[in-house]
C-alpha cells in the first residue's frame, strides 16, 4: 500500500433533516438475529441505541448507512448477537413486538380513511388499497429447475401444435 486509504463521502444537496422510521424485526426461523431497521433519515451521522435482553444498551454509529438514490434518505440495519428489546435513534424509539403473545396477530389495521379500529379487508374492491399482486419466488433449486422444465415443455408443445396445423393446412391446399 502506498499511504492511507481515501474515503469519499457523497452528501445530497438541499435535503431537510428528518427523523427515521424504526422497526425491530425478528427472524422467521429460530436461530437468527433480531434487526433494528432505521429507514428514511437524514443526515447520515446518528447513533442507534439497542437495548438487549438483560444487558446494558449498545450504541452503534450509522456512519455506514446507505443512501437511497431517489429519495435521498439514509437506511441502516443495526443488529447484535443477542435479542433486541427496543432500539432508539434520536428521539424515535421502537419496541419489539412479541408475535407469540396472545392478541399479537389481532392488531388493528388502518383503513384508507384513517380509522384504526376497523380491519382492512384485502378482498374488498370498493376501497383503495396499497395491496398489489405479489409474485411467488423460491430459492429452492429444484423448484426453479422444475419451473424451467415446464416452461420449456410448454414452448415445445406450442411449436409442435403450430407445425401440425401448418402441415394440415398445406395438405388440404395442395
Amino acid at each position: 500500500m502506498f499511504g492511507a486509504p481515501i474515503r469519499l463521502t457523497v452528501n445530497p444537496k438541499d435535503v431537510e433533516a428528518s427523523a427515521p422510521q424504526l422497526s425491530v424485526m425478528s427472524p422467521l426461523k429460530a436461530g437468527g438475529q433480531d434487526i433494528c431497521l432505521s429507514a428514511g433519515f437524514y443526515p447520515q451521522e446518528k447513533t442507534m441505541t439497542l437495548t438487549l435482553e438483560g444487558e446494558k444498551p449498545e450504541s452503534l454509529s450509522t456512519s455506514t448507512a446507505v443512501l437511497h438514490k431517489s429519495n435521498k434518505k439514509y437506511y441502516y440495519a443495526g443488529f447484535s448477537g443477542d435479542p433486541i428489546q427496543k432500539c432508539k435513534v434520536d428521539e424515535v424509539e421502537a419496541v419489539k413486538v412479541d408475535n407469540d403473545a396472545p392478541g399479537a396477530s389481532e392488531a388493528p389495521n388502518p383503513d384508507p380513511k384513517g380509522n384504526l379500529d376497523q380491519p382492512v379487508d384485502p378482498c374488498d374492491t370498493n376501497t383503495t388499497s396499497s395491496i398489489t399482486s405479489a409474485r411467488i419466488t423460491s430459492d429452492d433449486p429444484k423448484m426453479n429447475s422444475m419451473t424451467l422444465l415446464v416452461t420449456g415443455l410448454r414452448i415445445l408443445l406450442a411449436k409442435c401444435v403450430a407445425v401440425n396445423v401448418l402441415m394440415t393446412v398445406k395438405a388440404f391446399l395442395f
